[in-house]
């Protein structure tokens, strides 16, 4: 029996131990300065895989189911157009009209709103990164400042972005002024 007392607390002094390590040895890296969290890199092989993977993760269990109700109200698109120009033109860009320089020092780069991974998110999944931001990648959270109302708009006009026209990209490609702005590089 004292064998048997002797080999739990064994184990669970191992146990321990190996949990306190697991803490400890992260903390001691990044007490001391090895984690370059600088903008200028790009993501590490580990981020890259754990980062989408755990936003899908937090979308599917916090995104609303709810479909956007201006999804088949063509009349939003000039609304929609105005709030994508004033809030996500400067770091999305669009077709035929590249985000301005401030986007290129974001990392991650933001994604083109027209491109696949974008269009196969659910509407849900769009208001939600729209109303709540998405942490270390620049997007910011337009929920304090943007009424629901405004999201599901500017929601509807993501989804709008593959098929723009000629006059849209060239109202997106000027400024607020009406001067159209030279293409990134």
């Amino acid at each position: 029996m004292k064998g048997s007392v002797k080999n739990f607390f064994r184990y669970v002094a191992g146990f321990v131990l190996a949990v306190l390590l697991m803490i400890i040895i992260p903390l001691l890296v990044l007490a001391t300065g090895r984690v370059d969290f600088s903008a200028r890199p790009g993501p590490s092989k580990i981020e890259s895989l754990i980062a989408p993977w755990a936003l899908d993760r937090s979308m599917a269990r916090h995104a609303p189911t709810a479909t956007n109700p201006f999804a088949k109200n063509t009349s939003v698109t000039s609304a929609g157009l105005a709030l994508y120009r004033e809030n996500c033109l400067v770091c999305h860009g669009v077709i035929g009209a590249p985000a301005r320089e401030l986007s290129a020092g974001l990392n991650p780069p933001p994604p083109a709103l027209f491109g696949d991974d974008v269009q196969q998110l659910k509407d849900g999944e769009l208001f939600w990164v729209v109303q709540n931001g998405i942490r270390m990648t620049g997007m910011p959270a337009f929920g304090d400042v943007l009424s629901d109302e405004e999201i599901w708009k500017t929601v509807a006009f993501v989804r709008h972005l593959p098929k723009l026209t000629d006059g849209e990209t060239t109202a997106l490609a000027s400024d607020t002024s009406g001067e159209a702005q030279p293409p990134q590089k």
